[in-house]
This record gives structure tokens, C-alpha cells and sequence, in this order.
């Protein structure tokens, strides 16, 4: 008899690896194989330049991904990067937060059945698995940020500092959950003096990697910089309209009840626990999707997720096992649909930006030039690196003088073209060949 219920807590001790197992599977197999990533962030050619050059990415830096991207990148080229940054930065990263998740709960909780099905409440929720199947920075950081969580309530200060400096020197948004954060932690100042040393160089050195770039490239300085930091005009905070709030509100409603499915009735039950920290991150996340005219916001839902299926979990708790099991079969039937609808492929299919740039690229004269603004261009060109095509990318007019006697095309928005003479750009997606001006031919 003790024989059997020592092997019974021995095979409890595999529940959180299968889970992991279980939902990197789940991930890896939905995600984008190949430049199809496209679907849903252009932020993913950013990435993937990084990983193929010393380029200065996107406001605000990303740093701690890049050097991963970097890596990634001396190991693998075109496609296959495209394939192992999604796999080991985005589904892997997830996989891992699914499992956190469980340990989470049950040490919250000290209940085996509601961690587990607060795992699974996780892996079908629908704005996750999107950000979880692609290339892109979300899912490393948010499983930082999880993993935070999991070492603050074992007690373990300096690892929690650590953590948290990791997933903001991925992504800026870490900085006011880790601010407010340390504001709740008040009581406890004293705990946290060498902690907020280790988040410091965790998480605010890496983004010195930015003004070294800028000085590789000759761009450095105090003016560059301070644009570089403060120029993000489209994703501001606190300025939308008050007629927008209704459309905005009927869009968070279907993304939880998308994500959620009837998890949110257990939610209630684990807010009434009042766990601040938890609490604290969910709000910061809705309070960057309610209010900035960023029409991309709903991916920083994402950072409050872990949060609120931690709160399912200790809701899960205070309800009865039959309770537990419908909301479980719930997130099965999530996990089935949303893996439907929603992987990056499927999507791909309804919106095929990065195919129509492929296409289009790839009926383009060889030895041409290519002045690429925009993630979209700069990412399909460094996927195309490895087919039988001479393009050179540029973006500026100084660059295309060195090049006389090619043919000249355009890949980008309108809206970022640099001062060439266009003979038509009338969608986004496609590709046109333009005109040099005069000054363009002097030498």
C-alpha cells in the first residue's frame, strides 16, 4: 500500500513535464512553417533581419531578443530561421508558461485538479495560442514574467528580480508591471534593495546594445537617440477617443469570451482572493488595450493572460469538482476550435500579405534593387536570401547611387517611401518599379 502511493506522487511529480510536453506539441505543430508569418505581425521581419545582420530594430530595442535572434541565426539561414526562432523563442517559451501555470496553481492552491485544468484553460485560449504560434517577441517575455511570479511566491526575491529584468530587457512593457509591482511590495522595502540591483542590469543594461548599433552604423546621437525612444506616435496611451471606448469594449468582451469560454465565471470567484500582484498585471494589461490608439493592442493582452488563468485556477478551488470539470471541457472544446481557426497557417490562407510580397519578389529581375521600408519588405527579402535571386536591399537615395544601372522597385507602405519619383503605389501589398530622379544619375 505505501509502495502504491509512492508511486502515485512520483507519477504527480510528471504531471507539469507531460503538460509542457503536451502544449509545445500542441504549439509546434499549429505554427508557421515557413514566411507565412507574417499573417499577424510585421513586426517579424525586424526580427528576422536582426537575426541575419547587425540592424538597429524597431523602437524600443528588444535587446535580450535580438541576441537570441543573433544566435539562432549563426546556427540556421532563410527559411530555417524563420522556422527555429518561432519554434525555440515563441512555442517552446509558451509551452513553458502552460507549465508554470499548473505549478502555479497547485502551490496556490495545494489542488491538483483545478491546476491542471487552469493549464489547459491556458493552452486553448485563443489570443495566446496567436502569439504563441509566429515570430514574435510576446511569448518569451510573457513566459519571464510568469516564471517571475512563480519564484515570488516560493520567496525567492533575487530570482524574481532576475526574471522580471529578462522579460524587460525582451519587451518594454515589463517596466510598468515590474514598477508597480515593487510599489505593492512597499511593506517590504527593505527585502528589495539588491533584487532592484539585479533587475537593473538584467533588464535596463541589455538596451545598451541600441546606441552600440547606432554607432556601428554611424547614426549615434543624443538626437537620434531621443527619437529612437520617444517616437512611437502610433501606440499611444490615453488618447482615445471616448467614441472608440464602445467599439473597443465589444472587441475585449469577444477576445475573452473567445479565450476564455466559461472560465471567466470561476475568474470572479479568484478576484474576490485578492491577489494584488496578479490583479496588478491583469489591469496594466487592460489599461494599455482600453485606452492607446495602437489597433494592435489586443496582442498586449497577452501579458495579462497568465494572470487571469492563475486567478481561474484559485477560483477553480473555491468551486466543486463538477464545476471544475465543465469548465475543463470547456478549454478542451477552445483548445479544439481555436487550433482551428486560429493557427498561423489557417491565417495565413485569409490573408496572404507575405505571399503576394513572395510572389511578386520573385518575378522581379535578378541583380535588382529592392528600396524596402517596412518589417513586411525587410523580412520576405531576408526569407528570399537563400533562392537564386541577386536583390539588394536598400532604403535610402544615397544607397541606390552606388548602383547606376539596376532597376529600381519599391517594397513598403506608402506612407514610409523614401523621396524616389513613383509612377503608382495603390496597395500596400504589392510591388513598383520607380523612377530615379535626376540627381540620382549625377555620378
Amino acid at each position: 500500500m505505501v509502495g502504491d502511493e509512492s508511486d502515485e506522487v512520483r507519477m504527480k511529480k510528471y504531471i507539469p513535464l507531460a503538460l509542457g510536453i503536451a502544449a509545445f506539441a500542441y504549439y509546434a505543430i499549429l505554427s508557421a512553417k515557413q514566411w507565412s508569418w507574417l499573417f499577424v505581425s510585421s513586426d517579424s521581419g525586424d526580427w528576422l533581419i536582426c537575426a541575419n545582420q547587425w540592424f538597429v530594430p524597431q523602437a524600443y530595442g528588444s535587446p535580450l531578443y535580438i541576441l537570441l535572434a543573433r544566435l539562432i541565426g549563426l546556427f540556421t539561414d532563410g527559411n530555417g530561421t524563420v522556422v527555429m526562432m518561432t519554434i525555440l523563442l515563441s512555442c517552446l517559451p509558451s509551452a513553458i508558461t502552460v507549465m508554470l501555470i499548473y505549478l502555479i496553481v497547485k502551490k496556490l492552491t495545494n489542488k491538483e485538479i483545478p491546476a491542471i485544468a487552469s493549464s489547459a484553460v491556458l493552452l486553448g485560449c485563443g489570443v495566446f495560442l496567436s502569439q504563441s504560434t509566429i515570430l514574435e517577441e510576446y511569448a518569451i517575455t510573457i513566459c519571464f514574467a510568469t516564471l517571475a511570479y512563480w519564484f515570488y511566491i516560493n520567496e525567492r526575491r533575487k530570482l524574481t528580480a532576475l526574471a522580471l529584468g529578462l522579460g524587460l530587457a525582451v519587451h518594454i512593457f515589463v517596466l510598468p508591471i515590474a514598477i508597480f509591482w515593487l510599489i505593492l511590495e512597499y511593506k517590504r522595502w527593505r527585502l528589495w534593495p539588491k533584487p532592484a540591483g539585479i533587475f537593473i542590469l538584467a533588464g535596463v543594461l541589455p538596451y545598451l546594445l541600441i546606441p552600440t548599433l547606432m554607432h556601428v552604423q554611424g547614426t549615434l546621437s543624443l538626437a537620434h537617440l531621443w527619437s529612437y525612444w520617444t517616437g512611437e506616435t502610433g501606440a499611444v496611451v490615453g488618447t482615445l477617443s471616448i467614441f472608440d471606448t464602445p467599439v473597443r469594449l465589444l472587441s475585449l468582451a469577444s477576445i475573452l469570451l473567445m479565450s476564455l469560454g466559461l472560465a471567466l465565471v470561476p475568474l470572479w470567484y479568484g478576484l474576490k482572493q485578492k491577489k494584488l500582484v496578479l490583479i496588478t498585471i491583469v489591469v496594466v494589461s487592460l489599461w494599455y488595450h482600453l485606452t492607446s490608439l495602437d489597433p494592435a493592442s489586443w496582442t498586449f493582452l497577452n501579458f495579462g493572460m497568465p494572470a487571469v488563468v492563475i486567478l481561474v485556477g484559485i477560483g477553480l478551488s473555491k468551486l466543486t469538482i463538477k464545476h471544475v470539470y465543465v469548465v475543463a471541457a470547456c478549454a478542451l472544446a477552445l483548445i479544439i476550435v481555436n487550433g482551428f481557426f486560429l493557427n498561423a497557417n489557417t491565417l495565413t490562407n485569409e490573408n496572404p500579405i507575405a505571399t503576394t510580397y513572395y510572389n511578386e519578389l520573385m518575378t522581379l529581375p535578378s541583380e535588382s534593387i529592392v528600396a524596402a521600408t517596412g518589417a513586411y519588405a525587410f523580412g520576405v527579402l531576408y526569407v528570399m536570401s537563400g533562392e537564386d535571386k541577386s536583390f539588394v536591399l536598400l532604403a535610402t537615395e544615397e544607397q541606390v547611387r552606388n548602383f547606376p544601372n539596376r532597376d529600381v522597385y519599391y517594397a513598403g507602405p506608402p506612407n514610409k517611401v523614401p523621396a524616389y519619383e513613383l509612377l503608382d503605389i495603390p496597395e500596400y501589398t504589392m510591388i513598383h518599379k520607380i523612377n530615379r530622379k535626376s540627381t540620382l544619375n549625377d555620378n
